[in-house]
Formats: structure tokens, C-alpha cells, sequence
């Protein structure tokens, strides 16, 4: 698929002004930092981690920071084998072993981690300080308890992604997940993909217009964007395919999306992806989820980007990953 990706430069006429104002961090800037100082602290230590969860009233702040943590962990540490926590909670149930989601670990807890051959897990705590909020992260030990590293930062109340997450998470209860011998409840959408929750495909995908509507003919010219939904965590790679056969991997910005997310692609700021002049018939474009970065499948070339420059070259390539596929016609 021959596409027009162009990347825009945005130059800001005052930037000198600009520098007289520093600008907070953004929330999930902080997460990144916090992930980059506790790989610093685990790496070449540990061969499997686990984020356990964060001690918080505001269970969808903790999942987010979960969610990101983990995030970040699979990008940083390639010897390492990060555990989802869909994935750490099959594993209890398949093991009978019985765990409340609260962000609370006992050291009784931490030896059955350890039989299950977690060597390391991460848990964090998140409380009201002066001003604002503090997150603390820990990496321990599950047999000694010892601490690989330690991190701790302030938030500030005014942050927009931390204020959203609290009003979400003060509007319903978290949802009760209880891993017993016999059930598990998990909560709306965070299992893995495949498991779907009520039915329906856990992956959707679409071509859609300015106005955010799918559509399935395109014209030379036309902006192309995909709009990718799913209601399981996953790691996306998109394959775009023209009318001629030709393959190309859409080049990604963040390529993890959340349960009940809803994200458009290009997402790489000022990128925009065109219908190529002279270019007709029908082209498809294949989406691909899967639990884990390598579960993808490996990349081929990448749209605009030298093969192998961006973050979709990814494992062996299983298939279990799960697909969607976009079909739409290039036309007069």
C-alpha cells in the first residue's frame, strides 16, 4: 500500500515565552518515570514481575497505574517476562489460590507468588499529601521481601487525568474481583482476549471519516484513519494491504490499548495518511490484538519508516493473536 504519510512540524511562535511557565507533568509522564527508575532497580535481577495492584480507594486510578506500569515494563525490560493481570489472575485461579484485589499483600501471600514462580512483584500505594497526592511503587523479593527498588513522586490535585480517574472511580464501586476455587468475577472487559464479556467480538475495527463515521469506499487524496475498539487490554500492529498485494505496517505512537478503549491510527502526532493518486480497487487493512508484545506478529516494512525503527518488530509471532479485519474500496 503506497500512501502519502506525511509528518507535519509544528513551530510554536513564542516559544521563548513559553519557557518562562514550566508545565507539570502529565500523569502518565510521571508513570514513566517511575517505570524507567524501578527497571533500574530490577533489571538483569529478576526473570518474571508481576504489578500486583495499588493501595487506593480509587480502584480506577489503580488500574490505570497497573495498566501502565505494565505497559512500560514490556518496552524496558526485554529479558524479563511481565506478567498482565489478566494473566497473574488466571494463574491464581488455575492454582486455587484466594486474593482480594485491594492493594494489600501479606508476606503468606507473597510466599504463594513465589510458588508460582513470580520472583518479583510490584505493588504501589496512592494517598493524600499537602497540595496534592503521593504514589508510592515497590519492587520486592517474593521469597525474601527484600526491596529491588523503591520510587516515590507527588501529584498534583489540579492533574486532569488523576482528577478523571477519582470522579470515575467515585460515580460506581469497583467492581468485586474474588479468586476462589471455584469462580472468578472479573471486572467489565479487563480479561484476556478471546475470554469476551457478554458476548461479542472483543476486537472491532474501521475505516472512518472527518466526522468520525465508518466508511468503505475512499477516494485519491482522501485522509485515512482507522478507529480500532476492544474490550479486552491488548498490543496492537495494523497491516495495511493496497489493491496490488503490497504489505506495510502502520508505524505507532502506543500501541497498547485498554479495555473498553476506542483509538484512531495514525496516532503519531501530525501524521497524516492519504489514498495514494492513481491507486484503485479494493484494499484491505488487518488489526491485530494479542495479550502480549510477542504474540504479535513479526513486522515487515513499515509505512514511511525503515523496517525495524519502530516498536513493531515484536517476537517470533503467534497465532493466537486475534484479528479484524477492515475491507474498503479505493475509487474515482
Amino acid at each position: 500500500m503506497k500512501k502519502n504519510f506525511a509528518f507535519v512540524a509544528f513551530v510554536a511562535a513564542l516559544f521563548c515565552a513559553g519557557s518562562l511557565y514550566a508545565k507539570d507533568p502529565e500523569f502518565d509522564d510521571v508513570l514513566r518515570g517511575c517505570a524507567e527508575e524501578i527497571c533500574k532497580g530490577i533489571d538483569g535481577k529478576v526473570k518474571t514481575i508481576a504489578v500486583v495492584d495499588v493501595e487506593t480507594e480509587f480502584w480506577a486510578l489503580s488500574d490505570h497505574i497497573v495498566d501502565e506500569l505494565n505497559h512500560w515494563f514490556v518496552r524496558k525490560l526485554d529479558s524479563v517476562n511481565v506478567v498482565t493481570r489478566d494473566e497473574f489472575v488466571a494463574a491464581l485461579t488455575r492454582n486455587e489460590i484466594d486474593y482480594n484485589r485491594s492493594g494489600e499483600v501479606t508476606d503468606e501471600t507473597m510466599q504463594e507468588f513465589a510458588r508460582l514462580g513470580y520472583d518479583c512483584i510490584v505493588k504501589g500505594n496512592f494517598s493524600d499529601v499537602a497540595g496534592g497526592y503521593q504514589l508510592i511503587i515497590t519492587a520486592l523479593n517474593t521469597e525474601s521481601l527484600k526491596q529491588y527498588a523503591s520510587w516515590k513522586g507527588k501529584l498534583k490535585a489540579k492533574d486532569p487525568d488523576v482528577k478523571y480517574l477519582i470522579e470515575k472511580s467515585q460515580k460506581s464501586p469497583r467492581p468485586v474481583v474474588k479468586i476462589n476455587k471455584k469462580t472468578v468475577v472479573q471486572d467489565g472487559g479487563s480479561g484476556l482476549l478471546g475470554q469476551t464479556s457478554g458476548g461479542g467480538a472483543a476486537l472491532k475495527a474501521s475505516i472512518i471519516d472527518k466526522n468520525g463515521n465508518p466508511v468503505t469506499t475512499l477516494r485519491p487524496r482522501d485522509v485515512i484513519r482507522f478507529k480500532v475498539e476492544s474490550n479486552k487490554n491488548a498490543y496492537l500492529a495494523i497491516l495495511c494491504i493496497d489493491a496490488k498485494g503490497k504489505e506495510e505496517w502502520l508505524p505507532m505512537d502506543n500501541n497498547f490499548i485498554r479495555a473498553g478503549e476506542s483509538r484512531v491510527f495514525p496516532d503519531l502526532q501530525g501524521a497524516v495518511l492519504r489514498v495514494d493518486e492513481g491507486m484503485y480497487g479494493n484494499e484491505k487493512v488487518v488489526v491485530y490484538a494479542a495479550n502480549s508484545q510477542s504474540e504479535l506478529p513479526n513486522q515487515g516494512t513499515v509505512m514511511g519508516v525503515k523496517s525495524g525503527t519502530r516498536g513493531l518488530s515484536l517476537g517470533g509471532g503467534s497465532a493466537t493473536a486475534e484479528t479484524a479485519t477492515i475491507n474498503y474500496k479505493i475509487v474515482k
